[in-house]
């Protein structure tokens, strides 16, 4: 069981066609400003992923395992893992919306 937290970030944005391992941290100015050092609050450890285009996605470093994500899947929810930052690959121009929340663990 989770329990929700007050704070949320929502990072929307067209992904431009063509890109491997797209930086969040260093391309969205608004990505980790609700959460992380900037904050003074723990990472987000939730993610819920929409996009119009297959994309992939990979979590904190570009050596970690992608997650697959068609437009069939949307919205794909990531749950339990301390995000950091977020590495998107793609080759079609894709409409992408993250909405990161800090969710934490009663069990």
């Amino acid at each position: 069981m989770f329990t929700t937290k007050r704070y949320y970030e929502s990072v929307e944005f067209t992904l431009p066609a063509n890109q491997t391992d797209y930086d969040l941290d260093s391309n969205q100015a608004d990505f980790l400003v609700e959460f992380g050092p900037a904050s003074d609050r723990e990472y987000a450890t939730q993610v819920r992923i929409r996009t119009d285009q297959t994309i992939t996605v990979k979590l904190n470093a570009t050596t970690n395992d992608a997650i697959t994500i068609t437009s069939n899947d949307s919205p794909f929810d990531i749950k339990g893992v301390e995000i950091r930052n977020v590495f998107l690959t793609n080759t079609t121009a894709a409409a992408v919306k993250l909405l990161f929340q800090d969710l934490e663990s009663n069990v």
